[in-house]
């Protein structure tokens, strides 16, 4: 399919061919027919992305911060991957369109195929063939209104909320700074309400068209003014301003305190430069107030992509809702979009529209539509077909890999080091965004990319699999694998409840193929190092592990308990393996509990106190802390026994004191054993022998992650095995 992207330094933005999308979660997929290219936002996106790494950083320099803090916590070299991760994937342009549903997942029972929607969102409702949006993005059109006409949806909702925050009444005046596409939509709401419309541009070709949007005043912004606004308001000034424009000038901000008046309010929604005068703004006591977006849900990873709606009794507005009631005015002849579109385009005339608006031309630009024609032999996803097995050919040169997944992760820290993996064919790769499949298949040398999971189970050119999607999808796709006899490599964790785990145990017990979970740290040198020492270990061993694990919001997708399980399925699982894998022993009895936080700033299982007693006698400690700080280390590992005493700080250092010694190492960069990994894996695949960690320790590890939880539900110990 056809989809708009802006790569790093590009000078404009291509219309290139990449993969379909793939159903990522609760929500559809969508066949788009029109999209709507707004102007401001996306010639400022690809000012940006056309800047340097000093450009850019001058423009984000939160970005840097936290760029330098991975250096020093995580190398050059493993930072310097994840950001050119991050610089190699181009820019999907867009955020507003409409089209026909195609697929629903299973979920979902508001939507059905067939049905025309309206969509909303970066990433998601981009300027592509086809689309997936999770659910609580998308509204459905009323059946008067037309695509083009609903396209506009996302700009209406933007407008709509920044109305709903300035809190306005019937009969008061309103400012409006910003004359383009989001400002003409704002006036027509504020007409609509009832309020007197001043709008306030520097373009003087704006001005009629927003009398015709209905403001009863359109005056040039220049030094007249704030003397006409006070003119027209009977010398009091205006009761809010709400700023649409977007600017690097403060401008803005400075002329809406001026013309506000005392106790009034000044909303801003576009992008401006926050300086605020507090000379006029202390005198007049004006409230500032900013509107996020769409509304309530915006930037909520629970109300973005799980789905959770927020009760109506409670929050009346979401984003979702004010999609709904800027389509219904438009249904009802309240909003006129019609008179806003300027210009029209097919899809493959998009690179054309693109010119258009980076020109800087006198041409009055506001509405730019893409139209999209329907998509004709459209792949789809074959099923319930016999998948044959080939069987590994033990005089080959190479294996064929599938890979799934090209999100952060895989493209800054996995695909890196199979890259240079000379026995490891890179035959497909497949991701749930088609531009992330499309970029990582050339930037990591991929033969091809693949539109389904199925594909790449029926293909004979693929000897193993290699998954790295979301938790929640990880145990469908190895289950699948097992069943087509394929060898699997899965990043952590395998699967997230005991039902999952106990089918892949089951299939795994007829395929007879290995297996491995991305448990890197027993790989990584310093530990080899320390399994070395510990190799005539007679004597039980007390391990100390603690984790400065740094704070993740609970709206992000890895403490969603559905889409990543939670921090102690989805990273402590890593803490687990290590400890046991040093002991030599499984654990025999888990007991957890959680720090009493006074707030819910953090989940009760972000901080950690886990003991282990394993099989042979020892015991181990895992100290996990999200409430910490990030300056200091992030993993510290102590070990005693048997006359040694070892030390391990953050895979950068390692001190072993015993036989009347103290030897210490130092690497000269961290290293956490995923090259060591994969090129064990890559071995075990080429040589046809077993996993490097045996599946019963991976299980074990697994089932010991949901002992944890059962441990701090239960408030008290789990025994194993007695």
């Amino acid at each position: 399919m056809k989809q708009v992207l802006q790569y790093n330094r590009a000078k404009a933005p291509e219309l290139v061919e990449i993969p379909q999308p793939q159903m990522k979660g609760k929500g559809i997929l969508v066949d788009n027919r029109c999209s709507l290219i707004s102007v401001g936002t996306e010639r400022q996106m690809i000012e940006l992305s056309q800047m340097s790494i000093i450009g850019k950083a001058r423009q984000r320099p939160d970005l840097v911060k936290q760029v330098l803090q991975k250096v020093k916590t995580e190398g050059l070299t493993a930072t310097y991957n994840k950001v050119m991760g991050k610089l190699r994937t181009p820019l999907p342009l867009g955020y507003s369109s409409t089209g026909i549903i195609t697929e629903v997942d299973s979920a979902i029972d508001r939507f059905t195929p067939g049905e025309r929607v309206a969509c909303a969102g970066f990433a998601y409702a981009c300027h592509a063939e086809s689309i997936y949006v999770p659910a609580n993005l998308a509204v459905k059109i009323p059946e008067n209104v037309s695509f083009e006409q609903a396209s506009f949806v996302t700009l209406g909702a933007i407008a709509l909320q920044g109305v709903r925050v300035a809190d306005l009444h019937l009969g008061e005046n309103v400012a409006v700074i910003g004359l383009g596409l989001l400002g003409q939509l704002t006036c027509m709401l504020l007409a609509a309400s009832g309020c007197k419309v001043i709008g306030i541009d520097i373009d003087k070709t704006k001005l009629a068209l927003a009398k015709n949007s209905g403001a009863a005043l359109a005056i040039l912004s220049d030094s007249s003014t704030a003397p006409t606004v006070l003119d027209n308001t009977s010398g009091r000034g205006v009761d809010a301003v709400i700023i649409t424009a977007a600017t690097d000038s403060a401008a803005p901000i400075d002329l809406g305190g001026e013309i506000c008046r005392e106790k009034g309010k000044v909303v801003v929604v576009g992008a401006v430069k926050m300086d605020v005068p507090r000379k006029v703004y202390y005198e007049k006591e004006l409230e500032l107030r900013l509107s996020r977006s769409y509304g309530p849900g915006r930037y909520d990873y629970a109300y973005e992509e799980s789905g959770q709606d927020y009760p109506y009794g409670y929050v009346r507005w979401t984003e979702n809702r004010n999609m709904q009631s800027f389509l219904e005015l438009i249904s009802n002849g309240k909003i006129n979009i019609d008179k806003l579109i300027t210009h029209r385009f097919d899809i493959s005339g998009a690179e054309d529209a693109y010119e258009l608006i980076s020109n800087k031309s006198s041409e009055l630009i506001l509405g730019v539509v893409l139209n999209y024609p329907e998509l004709k032999n459209k792949a789809t996803l074959e099923v319930n077909q016999a998948i044959p097995v080939t069987m590994p050919d033990k005089n080959r040169l190479q294996v064929g890999i599938g890979f799934v997944g090209a999100g952060g992760f895989a493209s800054g820290v996995l695909l890196p080091h199979i890259k240079n993996i000379s026995t490891l064919r890179k035959v497909s790769i497949l991701s749930g965004s088609g531009v992330s499949a499309a970029t990582n298949a050339e930037s990591f040398e991929f033969e091809r990319t693949a539109s389904s999971y199925y594909q790449m189970l029926i293909d004979n050119n693929i000897g193993a699999l290699f998954i790295a999607n979301r938790h929640n999808q990880h145990a469908e796709f190895v289950l699948k694998a097992l069943k087509a006899k394929k060898p699997v490599f899965v990043e952590k964790p395998i699967c997230l409840n005991t039902g999952e785990l106990s089918n892949i145990i089951f299939e795994y017990n007829k395929a007879h193929v290995p297996v491995l979970v991305g448990f890197n740290r027993r790989f990584a040198p310093i530990i080899q190092k320390m399994k070395s020492a510990l190799e005539d270990k007679k004597y039980p061993l007390s391990m100390h592990y603690r984790i400065n694990a740094g704070f993740i919001p609970s709206n992000n997708w890895i403490q969603d308990d559905e889409s990543g399980g939670g921090r102690i399925i989805g990273e402590i699982c890593h803490f687990v393996d290590l400890l046991s894998y040093l002991a030599g022993a499984t654990p025999i009895k888990v007991t957890a509990e959680s720090l009493a936080m006074p707030d819910e700033t953090f989940r009760s299982d972000d901080n950690l106190q886990i003991m282990f007693r394993y099989s042979d006698g020892s015991v181990g400690t895992i100290n996990y802390v999200a409430s910490g700080n990030k300056l200091m280390s992030k993993e510290y590992l102590e070990v005693f026994g048997g006359g040694l005493a070892m030390r391990m700080d953050d895979f950068t250092s390692l001190t072993i004191a015993g036989k009347n010694e103290i030897r210490m190492d130092k690497a000269k960069s961290q290293d956490k054993g995923h090259s060591a990994m994969l090129q064990s894996w890559a071995d075990c695949l080429m040589s046809g022998s077993t996993s490097p960690i045996p599946f019963a320790e991976i299980v074990k590890t697994t089932q010991t992650t949901f002992d944890i939880i059962s441990s701090l539900e239960k408030g008290a110990p789990i025994w194993t095995e007695k």
